[in-house]
């Protein structure tokens, strides 16, 4: 049941996408030299086609976790070499995209889920965590 309601939650939400910019930044890229969307649709067919694990980034405005994520995390080379090759990374702003979040239980921000190509969450971070850590972590996943 909760598969489903996953599922729903993303069609409502790649509509939403479809209506909004696949990339935050003006360059294209949300995190620079990460390879990243915030198009679930978008990732889940990448996933499909790459054979890649999804990454899904809880974020949102004002959340300073979030920003010290994504600008001393998601920017460390190793970090971002280890995502580009083996992960598809989803940055989904939970206020945006509230039915989302809510379907993944999240109670706060940053939250990462980790999905394999079934939509079954594989892992779970919860908050911020140091480079070396976020490293450690993916290379157990």
């Amino acid at each position: 049941m909760r598969k489903c309601g996953i599922i729903i939650a993303i069609l409502v939400l790649a509509v939403a996408a479809s209506l909004s910019c696949a990339y935050a930044m003006d360059n294209g890229q949300i995190v620079e030299g990460l390879n990243a969307t915030t198009n679930v649709t978008e990732a889940i067919d990448l996933s499909d086609v790459e054979n890649k694990t999804i990454m899904l980034v809880f974020d949102q405005d004002s959340c300073y976790y979030c920003d010290l994520l994504k600008s001393e995390v998601l920017t460390d080379r190793n970090v971002q070499g280890e995502l580009n090759a083996n992960y598809i990374v989803t940055i989904v702003d939970v206020n945006e995209y509230p039915q989302l979040a809510g379907e993944f239980q999240i109670v706060g921000t940053p939250t990462i889920v980790f999905l394999d190509s079934n939509l079954t969450e594989t892992a779970r971070i919860y908050g911020y965590v140091d480079a070396d850590e976020f490293l450690s972590t993916l290379k157990e996943i």
